[in-house]
């Protein structure tokens, strides 16, 4: 199951159980406004009706509604994922109950058929809202047939509260559109942020790896090893810089095209990614030349990697130069403490150069 899925669940879940702990409240509150408003009546009016009369009146429905809430709770707790429904139908049953047992004392009784409307926008669904609608209608219709007094009070009373229920269903159509909309726009932007996060990173790519080759550009090696020289003042580490240079590589341009020169970087780059360590860093510098940053204990070390690359290069054939072979010169300097950049590069690059003057295709160390 992914992630966004799981932390959608826990969601709707937090939510189910913040609906229910409001459900807890109103019975409640309604148990309590009952007995409140019972109490009165007997104390001030005793005449109207018996304290074992008002004492059943809240007895039964007040037990119902323990009753629902009660397997409401359990099949949250045994089937959380069909809480929801649970919730929607739990809500228009405990609205019937008390407009059937409080309707003969209070005129607006049929209002408490707002509840389940006002549930169902929560969860931010139309169909619900649209079924609880229906039911809510038709339960206030019912109980208006079920009425002998069916005087123009109540006939006016009847349409002031269907009237409150529709506009409060509409009210809730227009929050859940409002809400589609806000979470589209939401998307939307989301969506932007993520877009122009990647075209961030690949930019910061474009600007720091060289195209051709895949590996660090010239600008990417200066940004690493001042990094990298600025850590070793502080933790005194080996660090060592070798310089790679393609012999005749005017020659394979000339004899072969530029395409086939283009190949012959590639390939050689290719063997530097898969000869050096994870620790390592390459980078093309320009033109033919390459330059490799590495961290090895000592600078004979270093130098047996550094000529496994070269050995590996100067064996590779590439297929666009009739199979010819290119070879690779290079010059290897250990970097010590306290060394500046242009130092380091400085010794490297006089390395190469003997390299190049004693017969290409080998390593020097400076």
């Amino acid at each position: 199951m992914s992630r966004p899925h799981l932390q959608s669940l826990l969601i709707t879940f937090n939510w189910n159980r913040l609906i229910l702990n409001i459900l807890w409240a109103i019975s409640f509150v309604v148990f309590a406004s009952q007995w409140l408003i019972f109490k009165v009546i007997t104390t001030k009016l005793p005449f109207l009706m018996s304290m074992n009369d008002l004492e059943q009146e809240m007895l039964i429905p007040n037990s119902i509604s323990l009753i629902v809430m009660v397997g409401l709770e359990l099949w949250h707790r045994t089937y959380p994922k069909w809480t929801e429904g649970a919730i929607l139908t739990a809500s228009i049953t405990l609205s019937f109950v008390y407009l059937y047992f409080i309707s003969d004392y209070f005129a607006a009784a049929p209002v408490i058929l707002l509840f389940p409307i006002f549930i169902s926008t929560i969860y931010f669904k139309k169909k619900d809202l649209l079924i609880c609608l229906v039911i809510c209608v038709g339960g206030l219709i019912g109980c208006y047939f079920m009425y002998e007094d069916h005087s123009p009070y109540t006939m006016i009373n009847f349409i002031i509260i269907t009237c409150t229920i529709l506009i409060a269903a509409l009210t809730g159509f227009a929050v859940i559109e409002r809400g589609s909309e806000l979470v589209t726009q939401l998307d939307s932007v989301q969506q932007s942020e993520q877009e122009l996060r990647v075209q961030t990173i690949l930019m910061e790519r474009m600007a720091k790896i060289d195209p051709l080759t895949g590996l660090h550009n010239h600008k990417s090696f200066h940004e690493y090893i001042e990094k990298l020289l600025e850590d070793q003042r502080l933790h005194a580490f080996p660090i060592q810089l070798a310089i790679l240079d393609i012999d005749n590589f005017k020659q394979v341009n000339d004899t072969y095209g530029h395409w086939a020169g283009d190949i012959a970087l590639k390939q050689a780059a290719g063997c530097m990614a898969d000869y050096i360590g994870k620790s390592s860093f390459a980078a093309r510098y320009g033109g033919e030349e390459f330059v490799i940053l590495l961290r090895e204990n000592n600078i004979q070390a270093a130098w047996q990697i550094i000529e496994k690359l070269r050995i590996a290069i100067a064996r590779s054939p590439i297929a666009e130069m009739n199979r010819r072979h290119i070879s690779v010169s290079i010059g290897l300097h250990q970097i010590e403490a306290g060394e500046t950049k242009e130092y380091a590069f400085q010794q490297a690059d006089q390395a190469l150069y003997v390299s190049k003057r004693e017969g290409k295709n080998r390593t020097t160390i400076q």
